[in-house]
């Protein structure tokens, strides 16, 4: 593909790296500035009488500095982990804290069924989980993509962008969103929010101390010249702190515009990639220019994620502060021979309603016109199949479908869902069993894809549930297959993780291939296996291990599932360009007969979609 992922997501890696470096020299520097404040403000240092060549030795207090530092670090890790707590439910809290409202899959508001379609397609595209999608009150507009992994991921859309902009422009929009999944910038963008609210926490200690001082000037008034003096130091330490709070606030928003700006041309980039329409996203930017409301989000706490959005999404007085690139900037880099003017404004609402107006309800839900070569196979899925996906207990159903692929047990499977699960449930997997088995598999990959956010509107015990009767299901034949084990434990890092976000936070990342050698090998030998012939297994893990450069005589391991799900967020957690040198070992292994199956095309994405690897299978020649 045109555009290296992995690379991009080690880049994004990298900035992150800095950012905590720039984080660790700007606690630094606020720890001597608090430290000078604090003396010279209660009087503990004569400045008269210091000098510059003894005063490390004897002059300075020790005991009051090293008092002073202990407070302050522990001040500013306190915020940093306060805030890093509160977005611990990913990227559902940060649109919710928007103001934002999950929109409902029966949604009958055709601007937001029209997005639905949109998130669905570009998710397809993308070779990722279908996110929930999340309506932002706001007249600007704007859209972000917030999280912490893919599986984490949700996309938010203001009000103001399904009404202004037609289909394409709004494509363009959802794939650059996209681009940041692929890119690894969710996560960085996460950290960046919680380490400026811990620089800039020390202004509202500041503050605090501001506040309490008025109540007790009046009585300070009338004691001694010494408590005088004394409330005066401590109003100038509070003043101080204040001035110290906000010009570490002022150097953060000075990075976090910078590394967000070089991205922001990134994703532009990669939306056309997804898209395959330029016309998308420029158009979408110049809409925004001709737009009277702009961009502006005005949610309170739209300043702390200004970095999310996809545009300017607050005023900014300087365009340094700015956390993304100018308007003109990015539509001349889709568009070199712009002219440069905006189009004139128009009722976009009339126009997007008449957009829908003139597409027939069965075309509502069929993907728009694109050269991509997995949209052009989404047309093929029923429509019955495409709207069951979208709610929870149908979507439950098609799960269950998906796992009923052995006819001499279907019996003993279609017991256990009416046993473990319920009679309507049973009912409902009868409804779409036959649809569900008709398709191919990489049809079938797509329609699991689609289940997500429905799955996880369920509550807790629901799904616990659920996943009780999908490992059931599969232990009847007593073999676990490499594409069922992909399907549960898809569905576990996906939705479980939903309830349960560890996985999603955890941000260890291996670098060393010895740290995920075990279950690399173990991932490997499963994929081998599919090959069919002992031979032709046997050919498949000598192309593994040849690409990982280990030994040829490295031997084989036996399938052991519970092994490889113990140690599958070690893969999940690998450094991006380990996780590439892992993904050109499965690739050889799959391409050691040299032929190229649908059935083993759609088995990597499956893989790929589980490992949240960013790739997506090259179109055959014919």
């Amino acid at each position: 593909m045109a555009s290296n992922f992995f690379n991009q997501q080690d880049l994004a890696r990298r900035n992150t790296k800095m950012l905590i470096t720039l984080f660790s020299l700007a606690v630094l520097l606020l720890l001597l500035l608090t430290n000078a404040l604090v003396l010279i403000g209660l009087g503990l240092v004569d400045l008269q009488q210091v000098n510059p060549t003894t005063m490390l030795r004897q002059h300075l207090p020790w005991p009051t500095i090293f008092f002073t530092s202990i407070v302050v670090v522990a001040a500013v890790s306190i915020a940093v982990l306060i805030k890093w707590q509160q977005l611990k439910g990913g990227g559902k809290v940060i649109a919710t804290s928007l103001g934002g409202n999950r929109i409902d899959a029966a949604s009958s508001d055709p601007l937001e069924r029209r997005l639905l379609n949109v998130v669905e397609e570009m998710a397809i595209a993308a070779n990722l989980p279908v996110p929930p999608v999340y309506l932002l009150p706001e007249q600007g507009i704007n859209a972000f993509a917030a999280g912490y992994s893919p599986g984490d991921a949700v996309i938010g859309i203001t009000r103001g962008c399904i009404e202004q902009l037609n289909r394409d422009e709004l494509q363009g929009v959802v794939a650059h969103e996209f681009s940041h999944i692929l890119n690894g910038d969710m996560r960085m963008n996460i950290r960046m929010i919680a380490i400026l609210n811990g620089i800039l926490f020390l202004g509202h200690i500041g503050y605090f101390m501001l506040r309490s001082s008025r109540g007790s000037n009046r009585s300070i008034s009338r004691s001694s010249n010494n408590k005088n003096n004394n409330a005066g130091g401590i109003l100038a330490i509070a003043l101080g702190l204040v001035v110290i709070g906000y010009l570490g606030s002022f150097f953060g928003n000075l990075i976090k515009a910078a590394v967000s700006r070089q991205r922001e041309y990134l994703a532009d980039a990669s939306a056309v990639q997804f898209s395959r329409n330029p016309r998308g996203i420029a158009g979408a930017l110049k809409r925004i220019g001709a737009y009277g409301a702009g961009t502006q989000v005005k949610n309170q706490n739209a300043d702390e994620n200004s970095h999310l959005f996809f545009a300017e999404a607050i005023s900014g007085w300087v365009s340094i502060f700015a956390t993304h690139p100018p308007l003109a900037a990015r539509i001349t880099r889709l568009e070199p021979h712009w002219n440069g003017k905006f189009p004139t404004p128009i009722s976009q609402v009339s126009a997007v309603a008449s957009e829908l107006n003139t597409t027939t309800k069965a075309a509502s839900d069929q993907p728009m016109a694109t050269a991509h070569s997995v949209l052009q196979t989404i047309a093929a899925l029923p429509i019955l199949l495409v709207q069951s996906s979208r709610q929870p207990p149908q979507a439950k159903a098609i799960v269950c479908a998906l796992l009923l692929q052995h006819p001499d047990y279907a019996a003993a499977q279609l017991k256990l869902i009416k046993e473990q699960g319920s009679l309507e449930l049973l009912q409902q997997v009868d409804q779409v069993l036959d649809a569900v088995q008709a398709l191919s598999l990489p049809l079938q990959i797509q329609l699991l894809q689609r289940t997500i956010p429905a799955l996880k509107e369920l509550s807790h015990s629901q799904f616990q549930q659920f996943e009780q009767l999908m490992l059931a299901l599969t232990a009847v034949d007593e073999q676990l297959t490499l594409l069922e084990w992909i399907v549960i434990s898809f569905i576990e890092h996906t939705v479980a993780s939903h309830f349960e976000p560890k996985q999603h936070i955890a941000s260890q990342r291996q670098t060393d291939f010895a740290s995920v050698q075990s279950p690399t090998l173990l991932l490997l030998s499963a994929v081998a296996n599919t090959a069919g012939e002992q031979v032709a297994r046997q050919q498949a893990w000598q192309a593994g291990l040849k690409s990982l450069g280990l030994a040829a005589d490295t031997e084989k391991p036996d399938s052991d599932w519970v092994s490889l799900t113990e140690q599958l967020n070690s893969l999940l957690g690998a450094a991006p360009l380990l996780k590439q040198h892992i993904w050109q070992a499965i690739l050889a292994a799959v391409a050691a007969d040299q032929q190229q199956q649908d059935r083993e095309l759609a088995l990597l994405t499956a893989l790929a979609l589980l490992l949240e690897m960013p790739w997506q299978p090259e179109p055959a020649i014919s």
